[in-house]
């Protein structure tokens, strides 16, 4: 698989005009005043990227500088406002630690409408599941969540929550990934045996594209990187080229 981004740019509808002439920087790495254009912010800007299977790709930058806005660009959730843009299959996003199901429904329907959503949105599942009820019973089991299955989540703890996210979005292999982070959960016992299941979660993907601040888990899945400053890429090549580089931002 070959994803390719040519020139592609972002541009946010603001809330309000924004005048264009030039400010003084206060600091050059998270210059947000020269990204407005009247009533649109730059996101991202002519952004040029090859990924090719294999890749394990971290995303590197100070924050707002367009990390986040990558991966929801190279996940379809958000469209290039130019350039050109070639995506065979957009990646499964993990981007942040929630679920888009009312807080009302209990652990079971949640997960059933996240399958029946991935599978509607990226087509059949690696895992091969033989229906949604055998995927909800191995997602349950892994987070240790099968007696309270029916209780709304509203009523979980945080750490009841972070298990179930963590069990149910590495429960569905995708052969492209875009990572937001590490999927954390709160409790010692439990981070350590989802450490396999994440390697395994990790290694089952073609393409990785990780945004992290942490060298570590950088290092731990990753051999190179892009870095981000202002929404444009400054920087390509291998892992530790680019982070030396941004320790001397």
């Amino acid at each position: 698989m070959n994803v390719e981004l040519k020139n592609v740019s972002l541009h946010l509808k603001t809330s309000k005009k924004y005048k264009t002439y030039a400010k003084k920087k206060i600091n050059p790495i998270t210059d947000f005043a020269s990204r407005f254009r009247k009533n649109n912010f730059v996101a991202l800007d002519k952004i040029n990227l090859n990924i090719n299977s294999g890749d394990r790709i971290a995303i590197i930058g100070p924050n707002g500088a367009g990390k986040s806005t990558l991966l929801r660009l190279l996940s379809g959730i958000y469209i290039p406002t130019s350039g050109i843009a070639r995506i065979p299959y957009y990646a499964l996003p993990l981007l942040d630690r929630s679920i888009i199901v009312s807080q009302y429904l209990g652990a079971t329907a949640a997960c059933k409408a996240h399958y029946y959503y991935v599978k509607a949105r990226y087509g059949k599942l690696k895992n091969n599941y033989e229906n949604a009820n055998e995927f909800v019973e191995k997602v349950l089991d892994f987070a240790e969540l099968n007696e309270v299955g029916e209780t709304p989540l509203i009523h979980y703890s945080d750490g009841m929550r972070a298990r179930l996210i963590f069990s149910l979005y590495t429960s569905i292999h995708h052969p492209f990934l875009a990572v937001d982070e590490a999927l954390g959960t709160s409790d010692a016992y439990f981070t350590k045996k989802a450490s396999k299941k994440f390697d395994d979660f990790i290694e089952s993907s073609s393409i990785l594209l990780l945004a992290s601040h942490s060298e570590d888990l950088l290092k731990k899945y990753c051999t190179k990187a892009i870095l981000l400053v202002n929404g444009k890429i400054t920087l390509q090549g291998s892992l530790s080229k680019v982070q030396e580089a941004y320790r001397k931002l």
